[in-house]
């Protein structure tokens, strides 16, 4: 998210996002499991809690009890969430990324094993579900070598269209 955004650009924000993620195209909704992936495309950090607040929103604003969110309301919900948590949401820059990963390679080989980062993930801070946790590790790491080579990572995780 963009700073200084207004509601209209966060609303058109969520929009692009969330059609991305569509349950079956056309359908203009989208599943409740897929929410945390959606809203971190939009170039937003929340936390798991943050996550759920959004979830338990989505969930009052809508007439019916289904785990699939509806574009209008999913679009309302998360821009306003995204506006008024600007300052929490922002992701972390790639040289902080750099400072966390070389904390993790003592020997400054320029990579971390991928089971080692797994396992990190799903047990440290906020812990990653399992399967959250396969789907980071395979867009960090390569498959040939299970290394996970954090310059580069850094570099994806800290870009959204933003100057590093």
């Amino acid at each position: 998210m963009p700073a200084g955004a207004t509601q209209d650009e966060a609303c058109r924000i969520a929009r692009e996002a969330f059609l991305v993620f569509e349950h079956k195209e056309g359908s203009r909704m989208a599943d409740e499991k897929d929410l945390p992936t959606i809203v971190r495309s939009m170039g937003i950090n929340p936390t798991g809690v943050q996550i759920e607040k959004l979830r338990e929103q989505l969930r009052s604003a809508q007439p019916e009890d289904t785990t699939l969110i509806p574009l209008d309301c999913f679009e309302q919900v998360v821009s306003a969430f995204a506006l008024s948590n600007k300052n929490e949401l922002i992701r972390d820059d790639y040289h902080k990324l750099m400072r966390a990963f070389k904390a993790l390679d003592p020997e400054k080989k320029g990579y971390i094993d991928a089971d080692t980062f797994g396992s990190l993930l799903s047990s440290r801070g906020e812990a990653l579900s399992s399967a959250e946790t396969s789907t980071m590790l395979s867009c960090a790491s390569e498959a040939a070598t299970g290394r996970v080579y954090y310059e580069d990572y850094a570099y994806k995780l800290a870009i959204n269209g933003r100057k590093v």
